[in-house]
């Protein structure tokens, strides 16, 4: 076995080349996660740009866009499933920290697997529902309410994508921990139970 090397915590860490290779691939979810957090923000940027818009043309020019509720409506769902990614990757999802805080270093990081995995099978089962919901949508050719030349696949394929970066996220952390690997960037709270 290699030596330990020293990680961004200045703990020893693993050399092997599977650590390598996991922090690798952590790597690049990182930024394919922090590129989605970005799009996501660009998303709220557009909502407010879209309702300012709305409130002018309608309290100020007198002419009402229902167009501009039903797509803020849109890029808020877009930038909520975009945003999921990164904060599992930072571990900043609502937790209960009281049962982890009663338990025993072998016992939290049990819990921390448990944990993540059941996030993963929750994710993939949104991925699957969203699909089943984009293909429905596809079939029968659902249009915008508003704006009829939007099909509502397109808005709706926020979901499997959302909820599949968030798996892919969860994945690599569950490989992190199983390897003996803290997960980087995740909550201070969350590293101490790996």
């Amino acid at each position: 076995m290699e030596p330990a090397v020293d990680n961004a915590d200045g703990l020893p860490e693993p050399a092997t080349p599977v650590a390598r290779t996991i922090r690798a691939i952590e790597a690049v979810v990182a930024l394919v996660s922090k590129c989605a957090l970005g799009a996501a923000g660009l998303a709220l940027a557009g909502v407010f740009l879209m309702i300012c818009y709305g409130v002018a043309m309608r309290y100020f020019a007198g002419q009402p866009q229902p167009w501009v509720d039903e797509s803020a409506g849109w890029l808020l769902v877009g930038s909520v499933m975009l945003a999921i990614p990164e904060v599992q990757r930072r571990g900043d999802h609502i937790g209960i920290d009281f049962l982890a805080g009663l338990l025993g270093p072998a016992a939290r990081r049990a819990l921390l697997i448990f944990a993540i995995l059941t996030v993963l099978a929750s994710a993939l089962i949104f991925v699957r529902e969203g699909i089943i919901m984009v293909e429905f949508s596809r079939m029968l050719n659902v249009l915008s309410n508003q704006i009829p030349e939007v099909p509502l696949w397109v808005v709706q394929g926020f979901v499997p994508v959302g909820f599949g970066l968030m798996a892919l996220v969860a994945a690599v952390q569950l490989a992190c921990v199983l390897a003996g690997l803290k997960p980087r960037d995740m909550s201070e709270t969350l590293k101490d139970d790996v």
